[in-house]
């Protein structure tokens, strides 16, 4: 049971010792190094566990440095996470402390116990919040293997944090991280297993996007379909589990009997899957091909790439789909039926749409004025 008031205490010392642990730490520096953005953790993993990649060391000054003393132990790190923060860590025999202030107010205090020189457990609290998160780490020999939160534990919603698993290779490298729900969070693969997993997953992608459009048209309601929208937000999560939005045709002729004669906002509203009920949309609900499909986009997230390989990607499946499906084999399904990639950002007028639809299609569609000429 970890002792809160303990820790209240220490947060209330660390307040109101500001200016000792500020000068004691300043006193010891040896040198200093700036950095493009978060570079450093004492945390195990960190970056890996949150999917973010470090800074890169900068050869010009920037809001972000750490400084270090005489046996290279960072002693400073100014503004890594927390815009005006500033930690201060303290070195003794079993634990490190970090204590970090905005404005000379103390954010936090963590405290990582060592067992010989591993991290077994760490606490943090916050006086904000009145709230402590406690990691235990769980090694095999040297290799941490299981991160525990118990704070999570009992809330089936926090079921993915509750724990993280690390997976090693025959050499001890990090091979992939885990987690509570087994969901991979980073992975690492030689550049030849992603190029034939793609391939696997997006023919896969487009089986279960037709398989979608069949279940659509099974649908007796009477209604009539003109596009199928995959909707990809900019978070990673959407990318690997997108929604699928069907595009009334009533819809779209009120839109064009509405047409006020402004040419952008008239092909913005025709491909603006938010003007249609949400009635009829789907999801992927093959377990095993959503996990394939994460897989690859946390790989590329590691990479820093995942939103324009993600969106390439989708883009690939939505062209394939147009290229080899005849949609008038489908009932309730317009003559101009097509599947396209949309996001927030899409810009139907320089081209974005037309990056999933092929040519002979795309023709049709302009041709009855449902898309630009670009």
């Amino acid at each position: 049971m970890i002792d809160k008031e303990y820790y209240v205490k220490l947060s209330q010392e660390a307040n109101e010792n500001y200016t000792f642990y500020k000068e004691e730490a300043e006193a010891s520096i040896h040198r200093r190094e700036y950095t493009t953005s978060k570079r450093y953790d004492i945390s195990l993993y960190w970056y890996d566990r949150q999917g973010e990649i470090s800074g890169d060391i900068s050869d010009e000054e920037t809001d972000t440095y750490y400084e270090f003393d005489k046996d290279d132990r960072i002693r400073v790190s100014a503004c890594d996470d927390l815009i005006d923060g500033y930690a201060y860590i303290t070195y003794e025999e079993n634990k490190m402390t970090t204590r970090t202030y905005v404005d000379g107010i103390l954010d936090s205090i963590k405290e990582y116990l060592l067992q010989g020189e591993l991290i077994h457990q760490s606490v943090e609290y916050f006086p904000r919040f009145d709230k402590l998160e406690v990691e235990d780490y769980i090694y095999e020999g040297n290799n941490l293997v299981q991160i525990y939160q118990p704070q999570y534990e009992n809330n089936a919603y926090f079921d993915h944090l509750l724990r993280t698993y690390f997976e090693y290779d025959e050499q001890g490298n990090l091979l992939r991280v885990l987690d509570g729900t087994k969901g991979v969070i980073y992975v690492r693969m030689p550049s030849e297993e992603v190029l034939v997993l793609r391939e696997k997953v997006k023919e896969e992608l487009i089986q279960a996007l037709k398989e979608i459009v069949s279940d659509l048209c099974e649908n007796q309601s009477g209604k009539e379909y003109c596009f199928m929208s995959i909707y990809l937000h900019d978070e990673v999560h959407t990318v690997y589990s997108p929604i699928f939005h069907p595009g009334l045709q009533e819809v779209r002729e009120e839109q064009i009997e509405e047409n006020d004669n402004d040419e952008e906002e008239y092909y913005y509203t025709l491909w603006n899957s938010g003007d249609h009920p949400m009635n009829d949309q789907q999801e992927l609900t093959d377990q095993h091909l959503i996990q394939k499909l994460r897989t690859l986009i946390i790989y590329w997230r590691s990479n820093g790439d995942w939103w324009e390989e993600g969106v390439s990607l989708w883009k690939e499946v939505a062209y394939a789909l147009n290229e080899k499906t005849n949609w008038s084999d489908y009932p309730i399904l317009t003559e101009n039926f097509v599947v396209f990639v949309e996001w927030e950002a899409m810009d139907v007028m320089s081209g974005d749409l037309q990056e999933s639809i092929p040519p002979a299609k795309l023709l049709s569609l302009q041709s009855d004025r449902l898309a630009p000429t670009v």
